[in-house]
């Protein structure tokens, strides 16, 4: 019995610091899982909010594009460079950033500047089972075509796979239900 209460005595310290490593370890996966649907978050209202005047102001501004050629695109105007950056570079690891503002950034806003308003409601992510920084995610969108028209729910899914310092390295929307081409069609 005494041998019994000694191993008890003596392996009580390791057993708690074991436990106490546990729980730390697990806050801290919690805390980078928070921390990444946060951005994920974040991101996704940027890229479904209209009307955004901010970004209508630099987008009507003839002042912030330049044609270089007559077969040749405008130029990026510096004040929607700046805008761009300050709302979506810190999110997303250096090249993931050039693909989302080339394929996403603009793609929802610009086409529904004129008449829609489109506000994200919900957003629900689940980091997918045995794979780290890997979400899936649906985010429900409101849309309305004109002031007098009703709202439509679209529900828009995708994957946002993210780096270990948790920026976004990839960013897919699978599936926007109809949402770009119902904007499309309304213009």
């Amino acid at each position: 019995m005494r041998k019994l209460n000694k191993f008890i005595s003596n392996s009580t310290p390791i057993l708690g610091i074991v436990m106490l490593l546990i729980v730390l370890g697990c806050s801290v996966e919690t805390e980078s899982v928070d921390k990444n649907i946060n951005t994920l978050e974040t991101v996704l209202n940027e890229t479904f909010t209209v009307p955004n005047e901010e970004l209508r102001e630099i987008l009507e501004d003839p002042n912030n594009y330049t044609s270089i050629g007559e077969h040749e695109k405008p130029a990026l105007s510096n004040n929607l460079s700046l805008y761009l950056e300050k709302k979506y570079k810190l999110h997303f690891t250096e090249e993931m950033y050039d693909k989302y503002i080339g394929t996403y950034a603009l793609s929802y806003v610009t086409i529904s500047l004129e008449k829609g308003e489109m506000k994200m409601k919900e957003v629900n992510a689940e980091q997918k089972e045995n794979m780290q920084n890997i979400y899936d995610y649906t985010a429900i969108i409101d849309y309305k075509r004109r002031a007098n028209t009703e709202v439509k729910k679209y529900e828009v899914k995708g994957q946002a796979n993210f780096s270990e310092n948790g920026k976004i390295a990839e960013f897919i929307i699978r599936t926007d239900n109809n949402l770009s081409m119902d904007i499309i069609s309304s213009n």
